[in-house]
């Protein structure tokens, strides 16, 4: 996009991680906001906030697996800033352990938002998108989308899915004013782990209050390759040295999660 001042920019999962950071960054752009997330307390924390930036900010409640509530949306949004030009969709759970002790119900929460929150998004804001004189599409996958990690398989089903995803619809609006983009972060600090579900979910939750997480990059550098993706049209952006190290594997040693499985395997028997 040309620029970001005085566009309307929709960001799911914005009530904190990666999404309040990104809402941060693009209001610091002159963006106006539509923060949509779960949590109505955090929702409007981040709206607090970008409103001291002197843009507008609106707040929706919204689970993005919940299709008819996500096709409420851009009703919504339309209703108080009467366009949209970017989509975030960040949003995102996650789970860990052996896949062989998922349960189906966990699995399919985490399809449910990581994969078809993309897809409710995407779907129900393109029409509006396609309207404007330019607009982006920016879709939050991991570095697991990159190269599936063992005793992660059921958060790399969903992340692999939105990378697929992402890059075909990319090549369907090409032609079209509408810009799309996949972002692969690795390992931030963010709160995610907070509601992980799957046999080893209690302690990914408690590695992320403990002295480790401190240890891990701010969230702050995914919102500026976000922003980075939406002002120079990037197709992708790959983001830290572990998603980078995933990557280059992927191209050189696509398939070959064999070693990473016996490490983690021994890892999850020690706990």
């Amino acid at each position: 996009m040309r620029q970001l001042t005085g566009r309307v920019a929709v960001v799911t999962g914005a009530g904190s991680g990666i999404g309040r950071v990104t809402a941060e960054r693009l209001a610091a752009r002159g963006c106006h906001l539509a923060l949509v997330d779960v949590s109505p307390d955090g929702v409007e924390q981040t709206a607090a906030a970008v409103r001291a930036a002197g843009v507008t900010a609106s707040t929706h409640v919204a689970d993005v697996s919940d299709a008819d509530r996500v096709g409420e949306l851009p009703e919504e949004v339309l209703d108080v800033h009467g366009a949209v030009h970017v989509l975030v969709n960040n949003a995102g759970v996650t789970s860990a352990g052996a896949f062989a002790d998922e349960k189906l119900d966990d699995v399919r929460w985490m399809v449910g938002v990581n994969m078809w929150g993309v897809v409710h998004g995407c779907h129900a804001f393109l029409p509006v998108l396609l309207e404007q004189d330019e607009a982006h599409i920016v879709n939050v996958s991991s570095m697991t989308g990159l190269l599936g990690l063992p005793h992660n398989a059921t958060y790399a089903l969903t992340k692999g899915a939105v990378k697929s995803f992402t890059e075909g619809l990319r090549g369907e609006l090409i032609t079209t004013g509408v810009g799309v983009s996949t972002i692969f972060p690795g390992t931030h600090r963010t709160n995610i782990t907070s509601s992980a579900r799957g046999a080893e979910g209690q302690r990914i939750a408690k590695l992320g209050t403990s002295r480790m997480s401190a240890l891990m990059p701010p969230p702050s550098r995914v919102a500026k390759a976000i922003v980075r993706a939406i002002e120079k049209d990037k197709p992708r952006m790959v983001v830290g040295p572990d998603a980078r190290v995933l990557d280059l594997a992927a191209r050189l040693a696509p398939g070959r999660t064999g070693l990473v499985g016996r490490a983690t395997s021994r890892l999850a028997t020690k706990h």
